[in-house]
């Protein structure tokens, strides 16, 4: 009887092992859906892939190309005919980072999982602090004021649904792009490196090496920094007494830098064919007075501006005896 009750037990306790690995294997399908970016600094192709029940999309960073269906077994990735022939063994380095064995490639390729940045800043205050990081002993600055570095290459801030990106150009051309894990005024952290360390932090930098002066002011929005929330590019909105602006003269731009250096760039319409003509940018300087004033300082002329209003994306300055709105883009 023992004998025929041991014989018993053993197939039941090999039923209810494999009842337990059945429940405790890993939905692949269900931890893959989501998008996720190439894990590359500079590439040819910004190549973005988003996984959802019964589709594999494929994009050119935002912009959707194909579609194809897919299915999982086991760690193996198989993808519909006449796909972008990504389809072969799969694992995930973490549960962020995917890596794709593709039978047809021959290394690997890393994908991150996107997620939203985590950040209080808007798209456009992003755009106006600078950074530096180091990956692997090369320090790399990240600014996105569209400045051409050394190598001809720019820096710009975009974005896909929640989440915020560095994205390197090269003549108008994107050749890679990088999210953002979160970003504050003084920090900044980027994931989907290529090579360890897949995640670098790196801290803000004023452009002269200087720190940022405090002056306080009361704005529409609440009590904050006029030197922080002024940095960046104004463009024209509307002089008081003026009839409408075209689009050219709104391109006409003020740039307040953190080193207090400004640059003005001037646009408008040749009267004999309507074409809109950038002209010579002029460079100075500010100096905030107060909570309610700017003295500006360019070719040898310094005028002091009233501050009317202020908030993160809209200044109204007394100028010349009339009011000028500019906005921030």
């Amino acid at each position: 009887m023992k004998i025929v009750l041991q014989k018993l037990k053993i197939p039941m306790i090999l039923l209810l092992m494999g009842t337990f690995l059945l429940n405790s294997t890993p939905s692949f399908a269900q931890s893959l859906e989501g998008k996720w970016n190439i894990a590359k600094m500079n590439t040819q192709n910004s190549t973005v892939i988003q996984f959802t029940k019964d589709s594999l999309i494929f994009y050119e960073f935002d912009k959707r190309r194909s579609a194809t269906s897919y299915h999982i077994k086991d760690n193996r990735l198989a993808v519909g005919a006449g796909s972008i022939p990504i389809g072969g063994e799969f694992e995930f380095v973490n549960p962020q980072r995917l890596r794709l064995k593709p039978e047809q490639a021959k290394s690997p390729i890393d994908f991150v999982r996107l997620k939203p940045t985590t950040t209080t800043l808007t798209r456009a205050e992003i755009a106006q602090l600078n950074f530096e990081m180091t990956y692997q002993n090369r320090t790399l600055p990240l600014n996105f004021d569209g400045e051409e570095d050394e190598s001809g290459q720019t820096i710009q801030l975009e974005i896909i649904d929640s989440t915020y990106f560095i994205s390197f150009y090269r003549k108008d051309r994107r050749m890679g792009a990088m999210p953002i894990e979160q970003v504050t005024t003084k920090k900044i952290m980027v994931y989907g490196f290529p090579e360890k360390p897949f995640v670098v932090s790196g801290e803000r930098v004023i452009s002269n090496g200087n720190t940022i002066k405090t002056n306080k002011a009361t704005s529409a929005n609440a009590d904050v920094a006029i030197a922080e929330i002024i940095i960046g590019k104004w463009f024209y909105n509307h002089i008081e007494g003026w009839p409408s602006l075209s689009d050219c003269t709104k391109k006409t731009f003020f740039k307040f830098k953190e080193d207090f250096s400004l640059q003005t760039k001037p646009y408008a319409e040749n009267p004999s064919n309507g074409n809109c003509i950038a002209g010579s940018s002029i460079n100075g300087t500010y100096e905030l007075l107060g909570t309610d004033q700017i003295k500006v300082t360019q070719n040898d002329k310094t005028e002091t501006w009233k501050i009317q209003s202020l908030t993160k994306t809209k200044l109204v300055v007394e100028r010349d005896g009339s009011a000028l709105t500019l906005t921030k883009k």
